[in-house]
């Protein structure tokens, strides 16, 4: 088994926090460059604007960064960012966790906005009537679902997550979802965004594997945009909202909290089952590799000296490729069985988080100014 060196996990912390800045500042200075009108508007720049944001600078732009600062070629990159195969079970398991991600994102947006709306701010309206034609419905979907939970998800669950797990997989977790949140450079987004990276960061780690992230990115945002079109063009379930809202206004006060508390209370259960079930498809699946590898790949000459261990060799497999702890050592809670702690982590120097807390003043000041002033 390869171990992970101290040296190694230091240069890939402050070097992935590095990239992270770097791709900040760009994606910074273009929404800049966009909001004071250097930047072509209209539909075609803004068709543009957001193929430079996704693949440009999100996606193409921290490839480059890390194959030249890691000195890995392209492959490795996606390698590292567990670019693995996925069966349909899992897909059709993605898929429903992405619907349930969008009730949650839903709850927290509403919540959130309602806060904002206490302390005064003022939800803003670009005044300009939008085109809900169908060609537009499917360049939307382009647009808003799938470059995003791709580009996004590789920026984030990918180098970022992947990147720093050796400083605990829980607290990369939540420092990629924290960047995520910011990287909205939204007041109204950042709450929700934050809320949904740690599904996102937690999904991807348990099942080792970053499609079902990408998939469940791209349900949540597809609804979105789906409702969003349905709402004007007059297609099935684009009235859910306004139906919702008039049921709720129709019950006293403590019905609707009691109501709003069991529902997303039954959502979180269900979110809680389907990572549970994405879990054990990943597992099993790794299990099975591990063993066969083991029994196929060697072949045993009984006759010789030398004794091979083969269930030693499983469970080496096992703990490489999978996040099983066989040892069942230092599990403070259940969360462990399926998020254990990573066996070699590496405890970070101040010079490490040097790029991290720049992106997060960046992107927390940035955030700041979309609320005093509306910018960006």
């Amino acid at each position: 088994m390869k171990y992970y060196t101290v040296e190694n996990s230091q240069k890939s912390i402050f070097k992935t926090f590095a990239i992270y800045y770097i791709c900040m500042a760009v994606f910074c200075l273009v929404r800049i460059l966009a909001s004071v009108g250097l930047i072509a508007g209209g539909k075609v720049g803004s068709i543009v604007f957001t193929f430079v944001i996704q693949i440009l600078i999100l996606f193409l732009l921290p490839l480059f960064l890390y194959c030249v600062f890691l000195k890995v070629k392209p492959k490795q990159v996606f390698k590292t960012c567990n670019f693995n195969s996925i069966n349909f079970v899992s897909i059709i398991i993605s898929i429903v966790i992405g619907i349930l991600c969008f009730i949650i994102n839903i709850a927290v947006s509403s919540l959130f906005n309602g806060i904002l709306t206490y302390t005064g701010y003022r939800f803003g309206s670009s005044g300009v009537a939008g085109d809900y034609s169908t060609p537009n419905f499917f360049l939307d979907i382009l647009l808003v679902a799938v470059l995003p939970a791709f580009a996004e998800e590789f920026l984030h669950r990918g180098i970022v997550l992947q990147g720093t797990k050796h400083m605990g997989f829980k607290r990369a977790i939540v420092l990629s979802s924290l960047l995520f949140g910011l990287m909205h450079f939204n007041i109204q987004q950042v709450a929700y965004a934050f809320v949904i990276g740690l599904i996102l960061g937690f999904v991807a780690v348990v099942s080792k594997n970053i499609y079902p992230a990408m998939i469940i990115h791209f349900v949540n945002n597809f609804i979105s945009t789906y409702i969003d079109y349905a709402s004007n063009r007059g297609w099935i379930f684009g009235d859910i909202f306004e139906r919702l809202q008039n049921a709720l206004s129709a019950g006293n006060a403590i019905g609707i909290i009691v109501i709003v508390s069991i529902s997303l209370i039954v959502v979180v259960v269900l979110l809680c089952l389907y990572v549970w079930l994405l879990y054990k498809q990943s597992m099993l699946r790794k299990v099975k590799k591990a063993i066969n590898k083991v029994y196929n790949d060697y072949s045993y000459n009984y006759d010789s000296p030398v004794v091979v261990d083969k269930d030693q060799e499983i469970k080496d497999l096992l703990e490489k490729n999978t996040l099983l702890n066989l040892t069942y050592k230092k599990m403070d809670n259940p969360i462990d069985i399926v998020l254990p702690k990573e066996k070699y982590r590496y405890k970070v120097k101040a010079i490490d988080n040097l790029f991290l807390w720049g992106s997060i003043m960046l992107g927390g000041l940035v955030t700041i100014f979309t609320y005093v002033w509306g910018l960006l």
